[in-house]
């Protein structure tokens, strides 16, 4: 078993997002005790070790080299702030240099996440997102410019079929 752990709570342009990197550290160490992931299969990535490039890279680079192909289970886990664009369409991952503004330039489409991790041929993919794309923070602060009390609700969309995936929701 493999497990990608990123957690964000400190961003360098966005509100924080409260307990995220804590609950990172948190399930790393329940993956490695009832998952039981060895902790050379784990990578950690916390608040500015949590960048577009950093989680790119571990998805392209690292993911690939602890993968058995068929064999492996994946276990994705990603606490931080979450977007939908203004259509709803798409659902997007906020790295900790990503930008609000600039969400299809700088923040993780979640569905080329999923095609990365389909790439390497797991077994299985358990995914928990702790992240509501709603553009709100538990602290009531908006993280879209010039909000005004209406949240973009995500459409519906699909996960491979060999992904489990779990989301944080009202």
């Amino acid at each position: 078993s493999v497990a990608l752990i990123i957690g964000i709570e400190a961003y360098r342009r966005a509100p924080i997002a409260t307990f995220a990197s804590r609950d990172a550290e948190y399930f790393a160490d329940f993956s490695r005790r009832s998952l039981g992931v060895q902790s050379d299969n784990i990578k950690l990535l916390v608040n500015d070790n949590a960048t577009r490039a950093d989680i790119l890279r571990a998805l392209k680079r690292w993911l690939p080299s602890v993968v058995t192909p068929r064999k492996s289970n994946v276990y994705l886990f990603f606490a931080g702030h979450g977007l939908a664009s203004a259509s709803g369409k798409h659902l997007y991952l906020l790295p900790h240099d990503g930008e609000v503004g600039l969400l299809k330039e700088t923040a993780m489409l979640r569905e080329n996440l999923f095609a990365a991790i389909t790439n390497t041929n797991p077994l299985s993919v358990t995914v928990f997102l702790d992240t509501c794309y709603s553009g709100g923070t538990r602290t009531k602060e908006t993280l879209v410019a010039g909000g005004r009390g209406i949240l973009v609700v995500p459409k519906s969309t699909e996960a491979p079929h060999t992904f489990s995936v779990f989301s944080a929701a009202a």
